[in-house]
């Protein structure tokens, strides 16, 4: 349950935009030492990975978003299938002996690795020539969107229609120049080098964000350990939830999927024990951020209206919002002072504390 609900923080981020109407309760309404009384919180001690760019990610990233798109499927003859292959398909599939619904394909192009089959399925085709049929005896996961086949032992039936490859185009730097103007986000970049280099900024950018979290995460929860909390306003604790809420949908979404589904499938919970699991991080972060005000009270780190301005300027900016009177109508600027102030208060604890680099273990 514990890494189920750090899950569930980590989409939070410090949600800005407005995610309810009516009467809220912000930090500047209350008094943040009558719900805190603070331990030691310079000298904590925290580790995490040094950030670095994995090996061979820029390159992943360049095939996967602009070369795997342009690619072109190459007929494959007198071999089997292998890892990386497109396999044309027909397939059915039994459950007790009975074909089930949603387990019937023909004619379907399989890229073998791609991981769109349960665990299994595409490494079972593997070394099956054209024209080959072979019987997998497979399992379903247990989460399943159908509930029906979950944990449940299955038989597809597979014949291999035809194998092909997928052929890339070598990355030049004209096509460099074309992917910018058929629309594909390269960040500019003119030249091979250039959309290497952009690349490897955003897995710098990345790696940066995770070590930030590691280390923040770490010393927020040896501080929380040393201090003493009384139970924190309902209003800002439901505040909190329904931002955490809020992001999970989100997520769910971009994947297709409602908030019940996604909880099942990616975090094993049904709705009673997820939205219990929403409302202990709501109450954990509610603290963690009285936590923070706290600390800011006592050393003066309250962003002022100028880094606020500065900090409306630079949504504006990154959204499209052609005024700030825009801006105000779906971002909430009492978070965004919050969160400002969170930032501070973090960076004095870095400086003020005892930070470890450590090498990430190889795979």
């Amino acid at each position: 349950m514990k890494r189920k609900i750090c899950v569930i923080a980590a989409v939070f981020a410090s949600s800005l935009f407005l995610t309810a109407c009516g009467s809220k309760e912000y930090l500047k309404d209350i008094k943040a030492e009558k719900y805190v009384t603070l331990g030691t919180y310079t000298g904590i001690e925290a580790t995490a990975n040094k950030p670095e760019v994995p090996e061979g990610a820029v390159d992943s990233y360049i095939y996967d978003n602009y070369l795997g798109p342009k690619a072109e499927k190459v007929p494959v003859t007198g071999r089997a299938v292998q890892e990386g292959d497109v396999a044309n398909i027909d397939f059915v599939g039994y459950h007790d002996g009975t074909a089930f619904d949603g387990g019937t394909g023909t004619g379907f192009d399989l890229t073998i690795g791609s991981g769109q089959f349960i665990e299994g399925f595409e490494e079972g085709l593997i070394g099956a020539n054209v024209g080959e049929t072979r019987d997998l005896n497979l399992t379903f996961p247990d989460p399943y969107t159908n509930p029906d086949l979950a944990g449940e032992d299955v038989v597809f039936e597979v014949t291999v229609n035809s194998i092909s490859e997928n052929k890339a185009p070598e990355l030049t730097d004209e096509l460099v120049k074309q992917l910018g103007e058929d629309g594909y986000n390269t960040g500019g970049a003119q030249t091979v080098q250039e959309l290497n280099d952009w690349v490897s900024s955003l897995y710098e950018q990345s790696a940066q964000s995770t070590y930030d979290n590691e280390i923040e995460t770490a010393m927020a929860s040896t501080i929380m350990e040393n201090s003493t909390f009384k139970d924190p306003p309902e209003e800002m604790v439901k505040r909190f939830t329904t931002s955490i809420e809020n992001n999970m949908n989100a997520r769910a979404s971009s994947l297709g999927m409602t908030l019940a589904q996604y909880m099942q499938i990616y975090q094993g919970m049904d709705e009673t024990a997820y939205r219990a699991a929403f409302e202990e991080e709501g109450v954990r972060m509610t603290k963690q951020y009285i936590m923070y005000q706290a600390i800011a009270d006592k050393e003066g780190l309250m962003p002022t209206e100028e880094e606020i301005s500065g900090e409306i300027s630079a949504l504006m900016t990154i959204y499209g919002y052609a005024s700030e009177e825009e801006l105000k109508k779906s971002v909430d600027v009492e978070s965004l002072r919050e969160d400002l102030m969170r930032k501070k208060v973090v960076a004095f604890l870095k400086e003020n504390g005892n930070i470890q680099e450590t090498a990430a273990a190889a795979d």
